[in-house]
């Protein structure tokens, strides 16, 4: 059975939880990921940032539709859209902006496990932290394919 810490690339990409969105986006276009975890000074994941996180980043936000009753506003949907977007418009640093739900890998965890989690999850990477959370690599789809396709 191979196993995470097996396939994972150990020298990850990462960003610091103090940089500036502006440099993380540098950082990505520089190494061509879809997304880069989000460390602190220990090195701990603090999260993830992808893409699509930058392109929210600089987006207009949109208001929600307020419905007036009594001099009452009641926010017809989308409140947690909103509040999400304007999270990251106003994200000054990594930290602010980074995704803090992530789905990750643990080294011992089998390798087919953590393919079926990057697939149905969605995601293009999966770092690897060991039980303190303190990140030791990253599973992109490209080290899963490479393992399947090794003679």
């Amino acid at each position: 059975m191979t196993t995470a810490q097996e396939i994972m690339t150990r020298a990850a990409s990462t960003v610091q939880e103090d940089d500036s969105v502006k440099n993380v986006g540098k950082i990505l276009l520089q190494t061509g990921h879809h997304s880069i975890p989000v460390v602190n000074a220990s090195g701990h994941l603090v999260g993830m940032i992808g893409e699509r996180d930058l392109i929210d980043a600089n987006r207009e936000v949109h208001l929600p539709t307020m419905l007036t009753i009594l001099d009452g506003l009641i926010p017809l949907g989308g409140m947690h859209e909103y509040e999400e977007e304007l999270r990251k418009v106003t994200a000054v640093t990594a930290g602010q902006l980074a995704s803090t739900k992530v789905v990750t890998a643990r080294p011992d965890e089998n390798a087919d496990a953590v393919a079926e989690k990057l697939l149905r999850k969605e995601v293009h990477a999966l770092p690897v932290v060991d039980a303190d959370g303190k990140l030791l690599g990253i599973i992109t789809r490209s080290d899963i394919l490479q393992h399947l396709l090794k003679p």
